[in-house]
């Protein structure tokens, strides 16, 4: 038995997929339009062979084929998630995935309304929430405590690290009881991805600064 829908079932549930796969490759994420088309062609095949595949087997359940790739869609997702500067990263990638997978089940399942609306929504939040998302995970908020020169100046320091795409949130200056140098404590935050210990090279570079050192991150910021 064919029936020719079934065909545009597989092609609708490949480019909804292949859209959010779009997004997702355009945020230069781990799953692109390759992976986002083929879950979601690969989930609507599964559930047209559920729904029709065993028409000649009775007794039988047509879901149970259908069911298991809402569990086993989750091996793929967990693939893509990974820790990075102890923030979690990949869990929206993975969990379009699963949700790609959903679309390609409603698609199988003769379901165009459902799988086009989710398929868009999907695609909607993630352009949506993208931006907002990426500037909170990619701060990094540090201490830092500098020795410097009587002639040094905290301008000077502050345009330096502004120049380097680090916003100045607090400055406290100490006098260095054992000589005339002074201290200077600064709180920083960045929306690149940085090390400490590249930004300390870099000031002890500076002819005014004495020492560097990297403190620990900056609470409740």
């Amino acid at each position: 038995m064919f029936e020719p829908e079934w065909i545009l079932r597989i092609l609708c549930a490949a480019l909804a997929g292949g859209l959010i796969g779009f997004e997702r490759h355009s945020q230069s994420k781990e799953a692109g339009i390759r992976t986002h088309a083929i879950v979601a062609m690969g989930a609507a095949v599964i559930m047209i062979i559920s729904k029709y595949g065993f028409i000649d087997v009775k007794p039988g359940d047509p879901s149970r084929l259908a069911a298991q790739v809402v569990s086993g869609i989750g091996f793929l997702g967990a693939g893509i998630i990974f820790v990075r500067h102890n923030i979690i990263q990949g869990m929206a990638t993975a969990a379009g995935i699963w949700t790609t997978s959903a679309i390609g089940l409603a698609f199988g399942s003769g379901m165009y309304l459902i799988g086009g609306f989710t398929g868009i929504l999907v695609v909607i939040i993630q352009i949506f929430f993208q931006k907002k998302a990426s500037l909170s995970q990619l701060r990094t908020d540090m201490k830092l405590r500098l020795t410097i020169r009587p002639e040094g100046s905290v301008q000077e320091i502050s345009g330096f690290l502004k120049d380097k795409g680090f916003t100045v949130t607090g400055n406290r200056i100490l006098k260095n009881k054992e000589n005339l140098d002074w201290i200077l404590e600064s709180e920083v935050f960045t929306y690149k991805d940085t090390r400490p210990i590249e930004l300390i090279r870099q000031l002890m570079a500076l002819d005014n600064v004495i020492t560097a050192e990297y403190i620990d991150s900056v609470p409740g910021m």
